[in-house]
């Protein structure tokens, strides 16, 4: 369901240290790696000596040895090093995919590696810029990838699922959203005008009154999806751009298929408020991921009334219509792979 040639989220920057990580990518077994260096590296987490876990290994220098004999491969793939013998077997070798690391983020490209084009990774500046905080986490889903972006591009399911944390106001209910197919993927929003604040935002911007609040995703394909939300004290101007009276939240979701049942999933939410206040960072980390806790044990429930991700024989409204959008253009994407 998902295409190959595309650049995913394998972990974060700050979790891949001096330890080899495994992890289960589109199907496909891998050891993500750091090297003394700095640079990333990610192999089929197989060895070709006795097909033991990479992963169980060691990080060498910049390369990575097996855990079972010693073998040690540099981040390309090549054996480099046998203990015992002065030559290595010339078809001693695993497969390496293309890695980048940017926007704090490590991506990997699990097609093919002559496609993998760095500049078609999506920009999401605000993780490095200093003039925004980040709070970065990641949890693993129980369920497809493609529920989870149908579930970050669906706002009707706020009011219901979220109502302790991001919701604050019936009328969001019945707020209408708009949607936009893009040449490169979706985007879906819609204002709120003097509306009861959720929770966590009325904490977090110290709100006692009504706000306007906004609400915007973009979709880029295969598993990136931002929004621009906030709200601001009503009639402050915001709708027309003055959000000085209100907070501004970058809420990032990264989205990678691990198995057709089963996905991880790397958020954060980026602000540019109470830049060195480490309360208020504790405050949004705990409330994104309480919220996306509450997401995690729906989609987990509702994976287990599917066979994958496929909506056969279900019917769809209104509000699933920025989520159809993304489904035909990752259809459109995964035919053309088989062409």
């Amino acid at each position: 369901m998902f295409p190959k040639n595309g650049w995913y989220a394998a972990i974060w920057s700050k979790d891949l240290t001096d330890a080899p990580v495994a992890r289960t990518l589109l199907g496909e077994p891998v050891v993500l790696f750091r090297g003394a260096s700095g640079r990333p590296g990610a192999l089929e987490d197989r060895c070709c000596h006795r097909a033991a876990p990479l992963s169980r290994g060691a990080v060498a220098g910049d390369n990575l040895r097996c855990g079972y004999h010693g073998l040690t491969f540099d981040a390309e793939g090549r054996c480099v090093a046998v203990p015992g013998q002065a030559t290595v077997p010339s078809d001693a070798r695993v497969r390496a995919y293309p890695v980048a690391e940017r926007w704090n983020v490590v991506w990997i490209w699990m097609g093919e590696a002559a496609r993998a084009d760095e500049a078609k990774i999506v920009e999401l500046s605000w993780l490095v810029d200093p003039g925004w905080v980040a709070t970065p986490g990641s949890i693993r889903i129980e369920a497809n990838a493609q529920l989870l972006i149908d579930n970050l591009l669906d706002y009707t399911h706020v009011s219901y699922l979220h109502g302790g944390t991001i919701s604050g106001d019936p009328r969001e209910a019945t707020t209408p959203t708009k949607t936009e197919r893009l040449n490169d993927g979706v985007r879906v929003g819609r204002w709120m005008i003097d509306f009861k604040p959720p929770p966590l935002f009325a904490k977090a911007g110290g709100f006692t009154g009504n706000v306007d609040r906004w609400q915007h995703a973009t979709w880029k394909p295969p598993g990136t999806i931002y929004m621009d939300v906030g709200c601001a004290k009503t009639g402050t101007g915001a709708p027309e751009g003055d959000r000085r009276q209100g907070i501004s939240i970058w809420s990032t979701h990264l989205v990678t298929p691990e198995t057709e049942k089963s996905c991880h999933y790397h958020f954060c939410f980026a602000r540019n408020f109470a830049l060195g206040d480490p309360e208020m960072s504790r405050v949004l980390f705990e409330g994104s991921r309480a919220t996306f806790l509450e997401d995690k044990d729906m989609l987990e429930a509702q994976q287990r009334n599917l066979k994958d991700g496929a909506l056969d024989g279900l019917i769809h409204i209104n509000a699933d219509a920025a989520q159809l959008q993304a489904r035909r253009m990752l259809d459109e994407l995964v035919r053309a792979e088989a062409r």
